[in-house]
């Protein structure tokens, strides 16, 4: 078996290697509340059909969801937005769960995961839970995660009825620790499939990058808050890497996307093994797709965004295909300086 220290060599000679088959281009950040979209923490968003959107907030008092429309203009960037609704479950009010992903499953619903529970419960278009759940397997229960750490990432792939998730860091049974400044290790993930009918398929060994802060912050994040399935073979990886000073100038989120290809061939062949001790030949290879980041100078830009959802939006006519993404203000958490705002921004890939 290969040492921790040869995974993170191998992949570093990885990415350096491969070659994104996809080019990108990247539209500006939009401030939703210039359209009159409420102040969330959103966490998640899916796209239901037509122009409408499911956005979910990690710190909603009730199961539920809220409903946006989007328009687009002809360069696949966002024209406006409009809120529609809230739809919130009376009956699980202050019960909230630390709602992360949203889904949506045509002629279902749809299905949120949570960190709080580490379950991924069924909802109905009016927000209320229907009784079915993902059949989550026992290495990832609340138990075998470290706080804070579970999963956030839900995606689905319509034309295959398939749902991947993922916890932000390892098991507790796959890392010694967290990743932290004081231990700047790649996290080892395990990317978990689940059939339509709701029950596990195979799981995946996914290892991050290392945190490239060089300064110890007041707050800090890393890990995977976001999974989608880009087509029926490929996958899209979101690591964020989040640190803020203690008085916030040059805060900075970094997002960085890669495309995986989980084949059945490359699943891991004993889930009872720690991804510490499998062979790095086990890892799925990762191409690098997009990286950009967002920060805080208190005498220059202001763009902070931490980066949490992401959905993929419509086709365009020369065949690119838009991806939106979300961030998590924090209610627009601030002061008197400044105030996180509720982004939401636009990628189109197209094949080179």
């Amino acid at each position: 078996m290969k040492t921790l220290k040869s995974i993170l060599l191998l992949h570093l000679l990885l990415t350096v290697s491969m070659l994104c088959a996809q080019e990108v281009q990247s539209f500006k950040q939009h401030n939703m509340k210039r359209w009159g979209i409420p102040a969330g923490n959103y966490s998640g968003i899916a796209h239901i059909s037509g122009d409408r959107y499911a956005l979910i907030s990690d710190k909603q008092t009730a199961d539920g969801w809220t409903e946006v429309s989007i328009s687009f203009l002809p360069s696949g960037d966002i024209d406006r937005m409009t809120f529609i609704a809230h739809h919130f479950d009376d009956q699980t009010k202050g019960k909230a769960r630390d709602s992360e992903g949203i889904v949506y499953v045509p002629g279902q619903g749809f299905f949120v995961s949570a960190e709080s529970d580490q379950k991924i419960l069924e909802l109905s278009e009016d927000g209320t839970p229907t009784g079915r759940s993902l059949a989550v397997p026992t290495c990832f229960e609340t138990q075998n995660i470290f706080p804070n750490y579970g999963f956030e990432a839900l995606t689905y792939h319509v034309g295959k009825g398939v749902f991947w998730t993922t916890t932000e860091q390892g098991l507790r049974s796959d890392v010694a620790a967290p990743t932290t400044l004081a231990s700047p290790t790649p996290a080892l993930l395990r990317l978990q499939a689940f059939s339509s009918d709701l029950q596990p398929l195979q799981q995946f060994a996914y290892t991050t990058e290392a945190p490239v802060t060089s300064h110890t912050p007041k707050h800090f994040a890393f890990g995977v808050p976001e999974l989608l399935a880009l087509n029926d073979t490929t996958l899209i990886v979101m690591e964020r890497e989040l640190n803020m000073p203690k008085n916030y100038n040059r805060s900075q989120c970094r997002i960085r996307l890669f495309i995986v290809n989980p084949s059945p061939d490359r699943a891991i062949a004993d889930t009872s093994l720690p991804l510490r001790e499998t062979d790095t030949n086990s890892f799925l290879q990762k191409t690098p797709l997009f990286a950009f980041r967002t920060g805080i100078r208190l005498m220059g830009k202001k763009n902070f965004a931490n980066y949490e959802g992401m959905c993929l939006g419509p086709k365009l006519a020369n065949g690119g295909q838009t991806v939106l993404l979300v961030a998590d203000s924090q209610n627009r958490a601030g002061n008197s300086l400044f105030h996180l705002k509720d982004y939401i921004k636009v990628l189109v890939i197209s094949n080179k």
